[in-house]
């Protein structure tokens, strides 16, 4: 009987499942007013970190009471994001028949703003810190770590590749993403974070920081 056991390995990997699906469900509802992704990004990568690390016990509430510790700074951080962002992409969209040393540079700056992209809601999420150390440390971490940079920039990039493909890709992955997709590209990079962040979190500040969300 003992293979009927919760502590079976095909229950702990569906259990495992089921936290993703839950934890993409949610992210993608709190994403919706699109001012409030940096939010559910900085509360994703919070869960998907611990997940991670083995100590995350409950999605849900661990999700929420990241948003609402989160929500104020990550909330900054996401809008700089987003106007830089949309800078760059007018940069694009307008100098693209321009001169190629100044489209060079602009596709250098992208390049570096999805290098910030990659690691500054993570690093929102990991460490207490004000919003212009938490992008110096993001930048710090994204050029030194640079070969783990470059797979989870890949890994994210994948939507964004999809939307180019045309309408027929994006139609086929929207509903993958919907259900699962954000939160598996999240824990994955996750794998590559923690072992970053190790390198400048003591191991003392992990154990408070798994005391506090499971009290």
């Amino acid at each position: 009987m003992k293979k009927f056991g919760i502590d079976n390995p095909f229950f702990a990997f569906m259990g495992r499942v089921g936290d993703i699906l839950i934890l993409n469900i949610l992210f993608v509802i709190t994403s919706i007013p699109v001012v409030t992704i940096g939010m559910s990004l900085s509360a994703m990568y919070r869960v998907t970190l611990r997940m991670a690390r083995k100590e995350c016990n409950y999605v849900a509430k661990e999700y929420f009471r990241a948003c609402r510790e989160e929500w104020k700074k990550s909330t900054v951080i996401w809008l700089i994001m987003l106007m830089s962002g949309g800078v760059l992409v007018f940069d694009v969209t307008v100098g693209k028949d321009m001169w190629n040393a100044l489209n060079a540079a602009v596709g250098a700056l992208i390049f570096i703003w999805g290098m910030l992209f990659t690691y500054v809601f993570a690093v929102q999420a990991r460490f207490e810190n004000t919003v212009k150390n938490i992008f110096k440390n993001a930048l710090y971490m994204a050029v030194r770590h640079f070969p783990f940079t470059v797979i989870m920039m890949v890994l994210n990039a994948i939507p964004a590749v999809c939307i180019l493909f045309g309408s027929m890709t994006m139609a086929l992955a929207t509903p993958i993403y919907v259900a699962a997709g954000f939160t598996v590209t999240a824990r994955i990079n996750s794998i590559f974070l923690n072992r970053i962040f190790r390198k400048y979190a003591p191991e003392e500040e992990e154990a408070e920081d798994a005391n506090r969300a499971t009290a």
